[in-house]
């Protein structure tokens, strides 16, 4: 017999359901509550090792005042709804379910995100931590004088993470808990934030450091040719196939693949890599062979992936694969109080580069960095001060280079103003966008379809306008 589970559901036809696909899957069933004082009751006479829980139920207390007990008896819980109401997915998510699935759902759904629910259940509890301390970056038993007292990343290990701040020491507090187990960790965040170094950082404090370790732009490599890259191929396979190749998971043996914008995977490879989670096996293509995999899989994307779910894009099996220890990184605007330290790492680090002597930014432009909404990030911020060193006469940089930082007041006029060209300011317009999009142009999200332009015209005029594209 398997887990005992509670179904806490107001709809009977739903609840019975449920309770079918269960049994019939070896799960034990302790119950079935139509309110929360009922399932409170079950809880306190059972003490279920899993719960799943309508948000809407009958009564005055909700699913989600349901999950703060759940989460006081330690109780993993999924929930189960057709509400798609923003506000209330943002409530229920904020007391940290172990999975959501949506009405309707197959039987194969819920029997994957209780799968995946039990085991993030499991692997949480091995390392010694709760899921709150997944949301909230706390370690357990760590006193809150501890964690403000902790110094800079410098003793995280994270070389290339810079920041002081309480969400950044959140973050650094998250990496410690995580990098020495191989559980699957997923980095959330905006474009530019950092998911890249965060993952570095995971990598250089895993027992697998000194491994392999692969990292694959799932945007930039074309949909026809991904599976080729991840499982390799035979000699004939295929048109082109003159040689035989190892995939990326070969190649990783023993290491650590990310899989950086996992959201831009096709649907269709989505599949076979669920399929190398589950199984921990690869067959390279034309090949009967069977591989066995050892590869710890790191994951980061600036999609929000549940929206990718409910609009059918991205797979719900493989999201909660994935989701199995998620880190989700703050935007600039959130932590403020590291951009001064910023500034300084970066003025060091292009000042070496350039091979200028730069000692530092004018105050009055760092209240003005400090105004600044940042939608490009910590990477936005990086090129400004690369640009501001390059544009640098003496050893402070005195003016940031960025456009439009702080707008003239009505009536101003500057002396020696240099009025732009239309296409100096359209070379302006869309370097700003290049930046928020990460360079990257096609696809969604992406510079061609912010800008409501086709692919091919953007590129054109990058060329035409002398624009040097960074993918770094």
């Amino acid at each position: 017999m398997k887990d005992k589970v509670l179904i806490v559901e107001d709809e009977l036809i739903v609840a019975r359901d449920i309770r079918k696909t269960l049994e019939r899957n070896g799960f034990r069933v302790i119950g079935v509550a139509r309110t929360t004082e009922k399932a409170l009751q079950l809880i306190e006479e059972f003490s279920p090792s899993l719960a799943l829980v309508d948000i809407f139920l009958k009564g005055n207390l909700t699913g989600i005042d349901l999950a703060k007990h759940l989460n006081e008896k330690g109780i993993p819980f999924i929930y189960v709804s057709a509400n798609s109401n923003q506000q209330v997915l943002e409530a229920a998510k904020a007391t940290n379910p172990f999975g959501f699935i949506v009405k309707p759902f197959r039987e194969r759904d819920l029997l994957v995100t209780i799968d995946i629910a039990l085991y993030r259940y499991e692997n949480n509890k091995r390392m010694g931590i709760t899921d709150d301390a997944v949301s909230s970056g706390i370690p357990k038993q760590q006193s809150a004088a501890a964690r403000i007292e902790r110094p800079a990343s410098v003793s995280t290990g994270c070389k290339n993470i810079i920041g002081r701040s309480a969400p950044m020491l959140h973050v650094y507090n998250l990496i410690e808990q995580v990098a020495p187990f191989d559980s699957s960790v997923l980095v959330l965040g905006e474009s530019g934030t950092g998911k890249e170094g965060v993952a570095n950082c995971i990598v250089q404090q895993s027992r697998r450091s000194g491994k392999p370790y692969i990292k694959i732009n799932c945007a930039a490599i074309p949909a026809e040719l991904m599976e080729s890259e991840l499982f390799g191929h035979e000699k004939g396979a295929f048109t082109g196939a003159t040689d035989k190749k190892p995939g990326k998971f070969e190649l990783a043996s023993g290491g650590t693949i990310l899989f950086d914008e996992v959201g831009e995977i096709s649907p269709g490879t989505q599949a076979k890599l669920l399929r190398v989670l589950q199984e921990k096996e690869i067959q390279r293509i034309g090949s009967n062979t069977v591989i066995k995999t050892d590869v710890r899989i790191l994951a980061a994307t600036s999609r929000i992936l549940e929206k990718e779910v409910a609009e059918g894009r991205f797979r719900l099996d493989l999201y909660y694969r994935l989701l199995v220890f998620p880190i989700t990184l703050p935007p600039l605007r959130e932590r403020r109080d590291d951009i001064a330290l910023l500034v300084d790492y970066f003025i060091q680090y292009y000042s070496e580069r350039t091979g200028k002597t730069i000692k530092a930014l004018h105050p009055d432009d760092i209240r003005r960095l400090l105004q600044y909404n940042w939608p490009g990030n910590v990477r936005e911020l990086q090129h400004v001060i690369e640009r501001s060193i390059l544009l640098s006469q003496d050893d402070i940089i005195r003016e940031v280079a960025l456009p439009a930082l702080t707008p003239d007041l009505p009536g101003e006029i500057k002396k020696d103003k240099h009025i732009k060209t239309l296409e100096e300011m359209e070379r302006d317009h869309i370097i700003n966008v290049l930046n928020q999009c990460n360079y990257r142009i096609a696809g969604k999200g992406g510079a061609a379809e912010l800008l409501n332009l086709p692919p091919t015209t953007l590129h054109s005029k990058i060329k035409r306008l002398g624009i040097k594209i960074d993918y770094e």
